[in-house]
């Protein structure tokens, strides 16, 4: 199958069955690495128009450099994981240019790598929302 060509039925449902697995492996193998991220919620990004498209995209271009089709997949969700994580940082990047330019005060680093605000509840909120049965949050300054 090739990117520029209309595929057959058979090869249709190949690319859709291989872009799904794509998408699951990538989310299952983020949420095993950090389990505080919702695996539901990867999953649902990664087979959003967009993700599936990108995934597509990939897959098929490996193809065509004869890359084997577990080769592609890995490619591509290699790739997936990468974009993922590269617009993550840009939205924390973003959140932390707010939050200097806040008048709503310091922030405090937990160990996980999430910023929240210098308070006993926001410290509590984030610990009850992301740490309950895990390694308890602790903090340091920004």
């Amino acid at each position: 199958m090739r990117a520029t060509t209309t595929p057959t039925a058979r090869e249709a449902s190949d690319l859709g069955e291989a872009i799904g697995k794509i998408a699951a492996f990538a989310a299952q193998s983020l949420h095993e690495s950090f389990p505080h991220l919702d695996l539901e919620g990867l999953v649902d990004t990664f087979t959003g128009t967009r993700a599936v498209r990108f995934i597509g995209r990939r897959y098929l271009a490996a193809i065509e450099e004869s890359k084997t089709p577990g080769e592609a997949a890995g490619e591509a969700g290699k790739a997936l994981i990468y974009a993922w994580a590269e617009a993550r940082l840009e939205a924390r990047a973003q959140l932390d240019r707010e939050a200097d330019a806040s008048p709503w005060g310091p922030m405090v680093l937990c160990w996980c790598e999430t910023e929240v605000r210098d308070n006993a509840e926001a410290r509590q909120g984030h610990h009850d929302g992301w740490h309950t049965g895990q390694r308890p949050a602790t903090w340091s300054a920004v």
